[in-house]
């Protein structure tokens, strides 16, 4: 069941002890057979495909029971335990790749005027780890494969607060200097919380709290209801929410459909969808590709109007589809001046939230679906989006197996993604940034961006206000920042030249 076991017998959390014949036989039959093991306090829990637990597996499991225990809770210390989920064993494996693991930190600048209490900020925040086990979470490689480790809840978060210079210049450097290294202090994935709380004193009541999370344990979406329960957890530390998701839950239930059966099919179907279809983005680069990424990145910000937003809107229910469809269009059109091809690779980001326990899950969820991309249609920019909009639906119906979880196989298949996959990334948000509300204070919370690049171009756009707030991120190993604001102008100016019309 992939991911499977990835470390070698001995390996940490399995006690320590030299392992026996039958600790390698079970490791290997709970793989083969696709078996996921949990724990919950000390109750050792198993999800197990129909007539996969013979007599022979049950006897070994009993045999094993003290092993498996301390190799899933890590000699006792997690409170709970089960494999990693799909979306944070991706995420595991890329933040030991990269040059600079600070990349994958979620960096919220939060701006409180107003009369704070630290102490009632810091109790709060403390109820919030408590309150979402993923926060707490450490990822920990064993015999039994990535598995994550719940530890208790902190008895207090620490929130250090520091004041910053009294001259209005000084203080805003000072914050920003902050920002930058918080943004900047990777998280070791062993030693959770993997949640950062940094407190600014401007003046009395003037603070700026720097709140840093490994993007591990959260998304988009997370992010949202964290700040939301932050929120209700500051007017009352011991407030009653409703209950939370479990990862826990999620990465067993997911297990038990993204068997291994499943990716087979879903390799076959993308190699037959993919095939015929140029998978390296040739964009123009400003200097060759180097061997290695440095993982340098720049930002650029831009907007779309609420007048072109409420058209885009509407072209898309007159169409029959979304506003992301219409945005792909527009890239496609943008993509096939820029390289010449007649069809790109472009991976769209989606929320996979696909069940009713995902609504408050504080979690990795999100995953990439790679789009294979019309970049011209006959019938102009009306068929465009047709063709866009099927693409869409086509790869939304595949959205089962994680696109990620296939590209080795994939290119032993002989599909040849480029080693930088995924190149051009598209995040077409369709809730509202995440806003904090705190008893008896104005709030305005702001995104960090990070100075690290994860593609060659991402784009990403959030509602704000009626209107839509645009970035685009880009690797500065290969592009000067005028060639990308000449991109990001030319996908703008598309969009409010062929929409309108199509309204």
């Amino acid at each position: 069941m992939p991911p499977g076991p990835a470390a070698t017998a001995g390996s940490p959390a399995t006690a320590g002890s030299r392992p026996t014949e039958d600790w390698k036989r079970l490791v290997r039959l709970l793989d083969e057979r696709e078996i996921v093991l949990s724990t919950e306090g000390d109750r050792l829990e198993y999800l197990a495909p129909p007539g996969a637990m013979d007599a022979h597996l049950v006897a070994l499991i009993k045999g094993e029971r003290q092993r498996l225990l301390a190799a899933l809770t890590g000699d006792g210390a997690a409170e709970a335990s089960a494999p990693a989920g799909i979306a944070q064993a991706r995420m595991h494996r890329s933040h030991g790749r990269v040059v600079d693991p600070s990349l994958w930190n979620i960096t919220q600048r939060i701006t409180l005027r107003g009369p704070l209490d630290p102490d009632r900020l810091q109790r709060a925040l403390t109820a919030l780890t408590a309150r979402h086990r993923s926060l707490r979470t450490r990822y920990t490689p064993t015999d039994l494969g990535l598995l994550q480790q719940v530890l208790p809840a902190p008895a207090a978060l620490p929130l250090p607060v520091a004041a910053v210079g009294d001259a209005v210049g000084d203080a805003g450097e000072a914050v920003a200097a902050a920002t930058r290294e918080e943004a900047a202090t990777p998280f070791d994935l062993g030693a959770p919380p993997l949640l950062r709380a940094r407190l600014l004193r401007l003046a009395p009541d003037h603070h700026v709290l720097l709140l840093t999370i490994h993007h591990i344990v959260l998304d988009g979406w997370s992010l949202a209801t964290l700040l939301a329960d932050l929120g209700t957890l500051y007017g009352d530390h011991l407030a009653v929410l409703p209950e939370p998701g479990s990862m826990i839950e999620h990465a067993c239930w997911e297990r038990t459909v993204v068997t291994r059966e499943a990716v087979r099919r879903a390799t076959a179907r993308y190699a037959e969808r993919l095939a015929g279809l140029p998978l390296t983005v040739p964009l123009p680069t400003d200097r060759p590709r180097p061997e290695r990424r440095s993982g340098h990145g720049g930002v650029l910000r831009f907007e779309l109007t609420p007048e072109l937003t409420a058209a885009l809107n509407r072209c898309a229910a007159r169409r029959s589809t979304t506003p992301a469809a219409v945005v792909l269009a527009a890239l496609g059109d943008l993509l096939g001046e820029l390289t010449g091809d007649d069809e790109s690779l472009v991976m769209l980001s989606t929320a996979n939230r696909r069940r009713r326990e995902h609504e408050r899950l504080v979690g990795l969820l999100t995953t990439n679906l790679p789009v294979r991309l019309p970049n011209r249609a006959p019938g102009g920019f009306a068929a465009l989006i047709d063709r866009a909009a099927e693409a869409l639906a086509s790869t939304l119906d595949r959205a089962d197996v994680p696109f990620g979880l296939l590209t080795e196989d994939l290119r032993a298949l002989g599909l040849a993604l480029p080693p930088s996959f995924p190149q051009v990334m598209l995040v077409v948000q369709s809730t509202p940034a995440p806003v904090l509300e705190l008893t008896g204070l104005d709030v305005l919370v702001e995104d960090v961006p990070g100075s690290s690049a994860r593609s060659d171009l991402l784009l990403m756009l959030t509602p704000e206000g009626r209107g839509l707030a645009g970035l685009a991120e880009y690797d500065a190993d290969l592009f000067d920042e005028a060639t990308v604001r000449g991109w990001i102008d030319g996908l703008v100016r598309r969009l409010a030249e062929q929409v309108p019309p199509l309204a």
